[in-house]
């Protein structure tokens, strides 16, 4: 009763928040009109989730901006610009830096607002966005948590995959038949550890569920607290312990860029399968110097899509997402291409978020007669609520489940994904879009997984656009 009292409390507080306190940042005169598009995040480009940064949102941005360096608006054409508010990974200075955004778009100096780098992050910054009124685009972070609040969130728009998005309900299926195949009768065994935040919550919670419908048994688990540099030995310890067929990790790239090494130090156990967060994803963790080389072959990790599930994303990977020639990228990757700033995760998810952003700048922005750009937020938002774009999944959309999943549900039916996005709720890019969600490092490069009969829509999740691009390795690792 007392958890419930507290949830009906929050909504209460932040919905009279919204409608006592919010501003139009429109209003007082409407913000000055612009000779450039701005874009603004604040970024964590250093502390612990400086990995992230630096490895997702930073190479997409260059390289979308080199790609896409301007927009028409009418017979005017606006170069763009990013603009960065370094936070430091800090949760206090993150806020403090959506507060100045938010300003800035006021004014009219800035004019679409993308998320920071984290699910922590983009929960805080969907309050105060929808406060102000101010479109929230989300990049890295998931939603999981957010569920009971997308209908208060009307002006955030999330773009990642993530954990019941569609990830772990795949995740425990192919973990599940790879198991059976290789020992039939026996029950698997998993240990798990996770990130003491929101993000690790979420992973584990939904682990928790997902394994169990498909009897995986879940041994121990284990809290990775950050700036703690033994918790990945102890993670291994459990998993000895256990004789853990199952490894899993869902935590930031601090934990993920050390755990091989932890664990390839412990002889006497090996798992079968090896599952990896955020960092594991990047091409940079099949570094031979930087990452974990050659024993990353076999590791799992999230991914919505590589080179092979579409010509779109041969495009993005093989041309659109290089390293820059200076500096160059480290030797060693073992793959044909250059994949060093490439996020198999993220990157197709953020793209998409661009193409929405330039599609609306240029479908609702003004030009003022030529005085200068402008874009009303309101307007904005109602343009991603129904809009469809053409982006690297194809036919794009925001949908909205009506739900959240509860202890004895596993996935939405279609009629329970609204498009357009309702008023006032928040909109997430359709999980149907994605070319996959657990991929594996295979002969240097990130191949996308899953299990029997899944893509097409014919399977239990309806995974009409999932494209496997090799078979799974299910065998002992290091």
């Amino acid at each position: 009763m007392k958890s419930k009292i507290l949830f009906i409390s929050l909504a209460v507080v932040l919905a009279l928040s919204i409608g006592l306190a919010g501003c139009d940042t429109n209003g007082n005169g409407g913000p000055e009109p612009a000779d450039t598009i701005v874009l603004v995040a604040s970024v964590s480009t250093d502390g612990p989730l400086a990995d992230v940064h630096n490895n997702a949102k930073a190479p997409i941005l260059d390289a979308y901006l080199a790609d896409s360096p301007t927009i028409t608006i009418g017979s005017t054409t606006y170069p763009v610009a990013k603009k960065y508010y370094p936070d430091g990974s800090s949760m206090a200075t993150m806020q403090e830096n959506t507060d100045a955004m938010i300003d800035e778009i006021g004014a009219g100096t800035a004019h679409f607002l993308l998320g920071p780098s984290c699910t922590a992050f983009l929960e805080a910054q969907a309050t105060k966005c929808t406060t102000a009124k101010v479109v929230q685009m989300g990049m890295e972070g998931g939603a999981t948590s957010l569920f009971p609040f997308l209908s208060v969130y009307g002006y955030s728009f999330f773009n990642l995959s993530f954990s019941n998005w569609f990830e772990i309900p795949v995740l425990a299926k192919i973990l599940a038949e790879a198991h059976e195949d290789a020992h039939p009768g026996d029950t698997p065994v998993a240990v798990i550890g996770y990130q003491f935040d929101s993000h690790g919550d979420e992973y584990l919670a939904e682990a928790q569920k997902y394994f169990a419908k498909e009897d995986i048994d879940i041994c121990d688990t284990h809290a990775m607290v950050p700036n703690d540099g033994g918790a990945c030995a102890d993670l291994v310890a459990k998993a000895k312990t256990c004789d853990a067929d199952i490894l899993c990790l869902f935590a930031y790239p601090e934990f993920v860029f050390g755990i091989h090494a932890a664990a390839i130090a412990e002889t006497l156990w090996q798992p079968e399968a090896v599952v990896l967060g955020p960092g594991a994803c990047f091409g940079v963790y099949r570094d031979d110097t930087y990452g974990a080389g050659a024993a990353a072959e076999g590791a799992m990790t999230f991914v919505t899509g590589n080179n092979a599930t579409s010509p779109a994303m041969a495009e993005l990977f093989n041309e659109k997402l290089t390293c820059p020639p200076s500096p160059p990228a480290p030797p060693g990757m073992g793959s044909p291409y250059n994949i060093f700033c490439q996020d198999f995760w993220g990157h197709p998810c953020y793209w998409t978020a661009l193409d929405f952003v330039y599609a609306a700048a240029a479908a609702e922005g003004s030009n003022n007669d030529g005085a200068g750009f402008t874009i009303d937020q309101t307007v904005y938002r109602d343009y991603l609520r129904s809009a469809h774009v053409e982006s690297v999944f194809g036919d794009s959309y925001y949908c909205t489940p009506t739900h959240a999943l509860n202890a004895t549900q596993y996935s939405w039916a279609s009629s329970d994904l609204v498009d357009p996005v309702p008023e006032g709720s928040a909109g997430l890019l359709s999980y149907k879009l994605h070319h996959g969600e657990i991929g594996q490092w295979q002969d240097g490069y990130m191949e996308v997984i899953g299990y029997d009969g899944i893509g097409g829509g014919g399977d239990e999740y309806e995974l009409t656009s999932y494209c496997v691009t090799a078979p799974y390795w299910y065998a002992p690792m290091w």
